[in-house]
């Protein structure tokens, strides 16, 4: 420290008296004739002008005598300049050296701050709720070294250690399964999910297996039913496996499957078949956007026990969502599309008589494109628990608004209904003030 504090002052003292050139000196032809006011000992002597300076631009022939004072003052300045390039040098040398000391006291800088900062002093459960909230936004995780909770593990050991002993970090996986064919793939899955410990898992399935001679081999199968007994949110995506349809059978009493999600993009084969004994199963999301649901023959759910359900199909004839809503006794939130109608299905409806369908618990049903044949659905329906009505037509203002029918579903259902709106059907308008007479509270929204 005392030395480098001694070489500063030096370079100080230095620079001070070194004189610096004058740029109109510097070009060919001017003689250099000058001389400092002070001198260093370290420093040449910078007074270069000899009695041949004003000669130097002139055609001038020399005599014997002066040659040999040229030659001489040659041999002072040819030791000068080896002393100047020597020094020049030696000091590019210590700027080299200086430059390595002052990255090493940078790095040992950055070091020592590190020891202080105030993330080091984070309580473990803190840092790995902070770490929970890293996670991508979508429900199931896919594994990737660039997304949490992977990349949080190459921070540093710290950080790895509390993320590996974060069981929320590792409970949820979407697994290819396609790739499950692959014994490595499984072995890298069941060391993810085996970090959740005992907390219950979301898995998102995506059957890639399409091909004729792509099947689920029993090792595949077995693999899968070890994972699924641990699932409480399930999504199945891809044409359905029956040999699947296993694991949730098994031990089924305490499985903690709450929510599950079946989606295709295929019509044939859709199929959801699970045993009625899950019982802590509450929510369900069915979809196939190619499929016309005639009928429930392939989708067996303990129906009575759901309190959100979601039906999102091509086509949902009327009647099947009536058997649907009075399955489900349970119900709370209902979303449905798309709905449609036809002349048979109208018959059958008109049939049952007014109220026919009574759902006791539902508070918010949404339709959210009809097609046809909402007067009928109306008609057939008393909801006393509905709040929310939301109904959103196929074709802007084709169909007229079923007043008389939405008046006697109204009635039946005792007056509940707070919230009604109607997207693609101004129809309503025309009734406001008699819907404000015969429910006060109830606010009607179109778009």
């Amino acid at each position: 420290m005392i030395g480098l504090a001694r070489l500063d002052s030096l370079l100080d003292e230095c620079l001070v008296s070194f004189p610096v050139i004058p740029e109109r000196l510097r070009h060919r032809g001017s003689s250099i004739h000058f001389r400092p006011t002070q001198s260093h000992p370290l420093l040449l002597p910078v007074d270069l002008e000899t009695p041949y300076s004003n000669f130097h631009p002139a055609n001038f022939i020399l005599a014997p005598p002066d040659i040999a004072s040229i030659d001489a003052v040659l041999h002072q300045h040819h030791l000068q300049l080896s002393l100047v390039q020597s020094a020049v040098w030696k000091l590019a040398a210590l700027r080299t050296r200086l430059e390595q000391s002052a990255s090493y006291l940078t790095q040992s800088v950055l070091s020592h701050k590190a020891l202080t900062s105030p993330v080091r002093r984070v309580p473990p459960e803190v840092l790995g709720e902070i770490f929970f909230h890293c996670l991508p936004t979508a429900p199931y995780v896919t594994p990737h070294d660039v997304e949490g909770p992977m990349v949080l593990t190459q921070v540093c050991r710290h950080w790895r250690t509390i993320a590996m002993s974060t069981p929320r970090l590792w409970s949820s996986i979407t697994l290819h399964l396609d790739r499950a064919t692959n014994e490595q793939y499984r072995f890298m899955c069941e060391a993810w999910l085996s970090r959740a410990k005992s907390i219950p898992l979301a898995i998102r399935v995506l059957n890639d297996l399409d091909g004729p001679d792509l099947a689920a081999t029993p090792d595949i199968v077995h693999w899968f039913c070890r994972l699924l007994v641990r699932c409480q949110d399930f999504w199945w995506h891809g044409p359905a496996m029956e040999e699947l349809t296993i694991p949730f059978s098994m031990n089924a009493i305490s499985s903690p499957l709450s929510r599950l999600r079946v989606t295709s993009h295929r019509a044939t084969p859709y199929i959801v078949c699970l045993p009625s004994a899950t019982p802590r199963l509450n929510t369900a999301f069915l979809q196939c956007i190619n499929l016309h649901l005639h009928s429930l023959d392939h989708i067996s759910i303990p129906w009575s026990q759901l309190t959100e359900l979601t039906l999102h199909f091509a086509l949902l004839d009327s009647t099947v969502l009536l058997q649907v809503i009075s399955l489900c006794t349970s119900l709370r939130v209902l979303t449905a599309s798309c709905l449609c109608a036809d002349p048979d299905q109208l018959t059958a409806l008109h049939t049952l008589g007014g109220g026919a369908i009574h759902q006791e618990t539902l508070q918010r049903l949404e339709l959210r494109v009809i097609r046809h044949g909402l007067s009928a659905l109306l008609d057939a329906l008393t909801m006393p628990a509905l709040e929310e009505l939301d109904v959103a037509f196929c074709y802007r203002e084709r169909d007229p608004w079923p007043h008389a029918e939405f008046s006697a579903f109204v009635e039946r259902s005792r007056g509940t209904l707070k919230k009604l709106v109607v997207k693609q059907n101004k129809g309503v308008l025309k009734h406001m003030t008699e819907y404000g007479a015969l429910i006060p509270d109830l606010s009607i929204m179109t778009r």
